[in-house]
């Protein structure tokens, strides 16, 4: 073969190769365009409802953030609270068994006292009768 014939030869290979990057960038581009159209839309409407989703979920952190560090403000509070109620409710039951108390033993002794006094009239009534 001669060197014509290789240039040739050579050359027609090249064209060949180029023909064949041309149908390649074509096919390339259809599909690319194909799986463009058919996923594009979906991707778009996904990736807005992420967004979406997100900013509520960030939202929703911050507000959880916020209730935490509320939570942790009013806990001595409640603590607090708790202790005063306790000891007041201790006061309160002490107060009242005092209080009970002191109303038993009045009873008790004032029960005594008519107790005596019923005696003292019977023993009156008796000594009467037998005079």
């Amino acid at each position: 073969m001669s060197d014509e014939e290789l240039k040739n030869r050579i050359n027609k290979i090249a064209v060949e190769i180029e023909n064949l990057e041309v149908i390649a960038k074509q096919k390339e581009n259809y599909i690319l365009n194909r799986i463009k159209e058919e996923f594009g839309p979906k991707l778009n409407e996904l990736e807005s409802k992420i967004q979406t989703q997100q900013k509520i979920l960030d939202e929703l952190s911050n507000k959880i953030d916020s209730l935490i560090a509320e939570k942790k403000n009013l806990m001595p509070i409640l603590k607090s609270l708790k202790k005063d109620y306790n000891t007041l409710k201790k006061s309160k039951d002490k107060a009242l068994s005092t209080e009970l108390t002191a109303i038993s033993r009045e009873k008790k002794t004032k029960t005594k006292e008519i107790d005596r006094n019923i005696k003292t009239l019977e023993k009156e009534l008796k000594t009467e009768k037998n005079n």
